[in-house]
């Protein structure tokens, strides 16, 4: 099986879009892994205490998502690594909660009985072996390993708790509650001592005894998590000042540095309450990324992002993002779609008669440099080869804009200048053409890509190849230019290709051709056959046999519009890079990832490495953090899967400069 690595599932958790903020664990949670049910008569261990035909979700070592089952995931990858870690005490006690948390208790017996006998924190080893006792019903056993453990190394709050919970488990309620408190004076933070403490009397007496229970831990020296609960009740009162005053006394006690959830329980729960600044003036000065992550990160960012302040939120997702968690990936990309999404909102209406449009011009394939080691895989251009030119940058869509205005990038725009770069690169790939894609720079402020919501006209389509041949007198004009117009307005797509000759911009030949939303590559191999058809019949261009045959060669078909979609991102990153001041790309953390992922299903597919090499190198001319971030999973791709057809050292070369490591 893959390397993997486990995917923490978070103690409370949120969905998307609808964001909320994350709150400390409810009380469910504590009766859950400890036990709420009385025994009065200790039963034996059951064969199994977790339905293995259950799945969870697991990352490789690049960060896809893999779902696994239960039954699996332990006997593939939990227990062997359980073995691995028998003589390592630390390692063994993540892999133990781990194991907890997806359920695996009497499954992993042996590992907790090797934590109990070599640990040497003993409250550490006992207090597992005592949660595994009551998770599969032997309060007896816990009792007497609990009762055994405090005689030979002392009490303590944690071991205490548990102690409780074996008392209980077997029917004595008063003895249970007095050895409860025990452990509060001993520690009255300790969270699941406290959440039982207070459900107890909640559930007996109601929520005025429950909002008792918590004061007089309050009450108790060294408090600090009983006055975070007090303050939840007086918020939802209305009563802020008194909340922030608890809050104060809560962070003045706390240890350094701030326990996460005490960070996330205040930030959660003034957020839910409408109360933003106070959340940036409580918890910000706080927050250390090492230890609170995303668990209070999270919060932070959607308390920046809803006051305005999109460049706090953004620093701050940047150095989530550098940490390379791909447990935190989907998160994170949610983040950069509503930084994207809160910039668009705020971009100002561009006047007519103030749009500065430029068109930028790109030779051959877009990562294909000039003088790059592999050109000789190529067919060769000579310097009077014939010249095909490309545009597109239109699409008709059903929302109709009649003033020009700042958008996001979406389908029908990505989609309207990846088609041009594929046609670009086929006849590159394919024939001793020399290609030429124009792409519409929208050069205000920080620029961005001009898409029009109306085809163009021959002779404007004409024109655009004919003044670039005018202003570079060295280069050969292009005899025809191939324009692509999208229609969007249904969940069918339709693309209307026409072939322009570009000295009198009359059309030589239209096709059209329908197709679904992300099924371009139902309708690829006609397309391009097509258009070979049409540009044989008007020019003289040759089709060499050697080379690769077409940018598709190693590409799987079913990958093609993921191909068109990355292909179009690396050109924003390109674009990118034309911007001095400011920046226009839109997640670059998931372009890269996806880029790899797309590489990864693609392994033999030279392109789609150079695609990633391109999409580096820019990212990290405005991110070098970021991309750097990135230099392990790149490495591994190389070392794992090689193209044979290539030297494997230039390639590596090519990412050492890309990432300049």
């Amino acid at each position: 099986m893959a390397q993997l690595a486990h995917a923490e599932i978070p103690l409370s958790s949120f969905s998307f879009p609808n964001f909320s903020f994350q709150l400390f664990p409810p009380v469910s949670f504590f009766k859950k892994l400890f036990g709420s049910k009385k025994k009065t008569t200790p039963q034996p261990a059951p064969a199994s205490s977790v339905n293995l035909d259950e799945t969870i979700t697991a990352h490789d070592k690049y960060g896809r998502e893999i779902q696994v089952t239960k039954r699996d995931w332990l006997d593939s990858v939990l227990l062997g690594n359980l073995k691995k870690a028998w003589s390592n005490p630390d390692e063994l006690y993540g892999l133990i909660i781990s194991g907890f948390q997806d359920g695996f208790f009497a499954e992993i017996e042996d590992a907790v009985l090797q934590l109990a006998k070599i640990d040497p924190d003993h409250e550490r080893g006992a207090t597992i072996l005592g949660i595994l006792y009551l998770q599969t019903d032997r309060a007896v056993d816990a009792l007497q390993h609990l009762t055994q453990h405090i005689a030979t190394h002392g009490e303590s709050a944690v071991v205490l708790t548990n102690l409780a919970k074996a008392q209980s488990a077997l029917g004595d309620a008063a003895l249970s509650l007095q050895t409860l408190w025990h452990a509060l004076e001993l520690d009255p933070n300790q969270d699941n001592a406290l959440l039982w403490y207070e459900s107890i009397h909640r559930d007996q007496d109601g929520a005025p005894a429950g909002l008792a229970a918590f004061e007089r831990v309050a009450a108790l020296s060294g408090s600090w998590r009983a006055q975070l609960w007090i303050a939840r009740g007086r918020l939802a009162q209305g009563e802020l000042d008194a909340a922030m005053s608890l809050y104060h006394e809560s962070l003045g006690r706390a240890e350094t540095p701030i326990p996460t959830d005490l960070l996330q329980q205040i930030s959660g729960d003034l957020g839910n309450q409408g109360h933003l600044p106070q959340i940036i003036e409580l918890v910000a000065p706080h927050y250390d990324l090492t230890v609170h992550g995303i668990q209070v990160g999270n919060n932070l960012i959607k308390a920046n992002l809803d006051t305005g302040q999109l460049d706090a939120a953004r620093a701050l997702l940047k150095q989530l993002q550098a940490q390379q968690r791909p447990d935190w990936a989907q998160t994170l990309h949610f983040w950069e779609d509503a930084l994207a999404k809160a910039d668009a909102e705020v971009a100002p209406t561009i006047p007519q008669e103030a749009l500065r449009v430029g068109l930028l011009t790109l030779e051959g394939p877009l990562w294909l440099r000039d003088q790059h080691p592999f050109t000789d895989l190529f067919p060769p251009k000579a310097a009077d080869a014939p010249r095909i030119s490309f545009v597109g940058n239109s699409a008709e869509q059903v929302k109709k804009v009649d003033v020009v205005t700042m958008q996001r990038t979406d389908n029908p725009g990505r989609m309207s200048r990846a088609l041009p770069l594929f046609l670009s690169e086929h006849v590159a790939l394919t024939s001793n053409a020399q290609t030429t894609t124009y792409v519409m720079w929208v050069q205000n402020d920080n620029g961005g890509f001009m898409l029009s919501g109306k085809p163009f006209e021959d002779e404007a389509v004409a024109q655009y190849s004919r003044q670039k041949s005018d202003a570079a007198p060295d280069q050969s004009a292009a005899e025809f230019t191939v324009y692509t117009h999208l229609i969007t307005q249904g969940e069918n797509w339709t693309l209307k290709l026409r072939l322009i000759r570009t000295i009198d911009a009359k059309c030589i030949q239209d096709f059209s051709y329908d197709f679904p939303e992300h099924g371009f590559h139902n309708i690829a191999d006609q397309v391009l056959a097509d258009l070979d058809q049409a540009l044989d019949n008007e020019t003289d261009l040759t089709f060499p046999t050697s080379g690769l045959s077409s940018p598709t060669s190693g590409l799987s078909t079913s990958q093609l519009d993921h191909y068109l979609l990355r292909l179009e991102q690396c050109l924003a990153v390109r674009c990118d890079t034309l911007n001095k001041t400011g920046t226009s790309l839109s997640n670059p953390s998931e372009i890269i990832d996806g880029t790899i992922h797309l590489c990864l299903q693609n392994p033999i597919h030279l392109p789609s490495r150079l695609l990633l090499s391109r999409t580096l190198n820019g990212i990290h001319k405005k991110d070098t953090q970021l991309a750097s971030s990135f230099s392990e999973k790149v490495n591994s791709l190389h070392s794992e899967f090689p193209i044979e057809s290539i030297n494997s050292d230039t390639l590596a070369k090519e990412f050492e400069e890309a990432l300049n490591v």
